[in-house]
């Protein structure tokens, strides 16, 4: 399944940094700790928009494959993930959270996919696979 850009993952992301922008800059503490938060938020946004929603990063995932027991995720610069689904792992209508736990990496990886960013019929058939793992 390829995966591809969202545009219901772009206006979430935007949504989320600007209230918590906003929050920051309505809460009474220093200008230069205003300002360093703000900052954060801003390198925040930029980071998810390029790696999640854009694609454009290295560590992008760009094709998520199942085989029977287990799931791979291809990233942009060609690196693969093979691994089981984690436990964590939520499904709904709307969105995907895919968590991967992997030999490779100590944590468990993760991303969320939206139906946008698949087709239709992959999308579903995504949410089939991970209520039957």
């Amino acid at each position: 399944m390829a995966v591809k850009p969202s545009r219901r993952f772009i206006m979430l992301l935007l949504l989320l940094h600007m209230i918590t922008a906003v929050v920051v800059y309505v809460t009474d503490v220093p200008p230069i700790i205003r300002l360093t938060m703000l900052l954060l938020i801003l390198l925040s946004l930029l980071c998810h928009l390029a790696r999640d929603v854009l694609l454009l990063l290295p560590g992008s995932w760009c094709d998520i494959a199942f085989d029977q027991s287990s799931v791979s995720v291809v990233s942009r610069d060609g690196s693969s993930i093979l691994g089981q689904v984690a436990n964590k792992t939520v499904v709904s209508p709307y969105f995907v959270v895919l968590r991967i736990r992997s030999d490779s990496h100590w944590l468990p990886v993760f991303r969320v996919i939206f139906p946008d960013a698949l087709g239709a019929g992959e999308f579903r058939e995504l949410c089939v696979r991970l209520r039957c793992a």
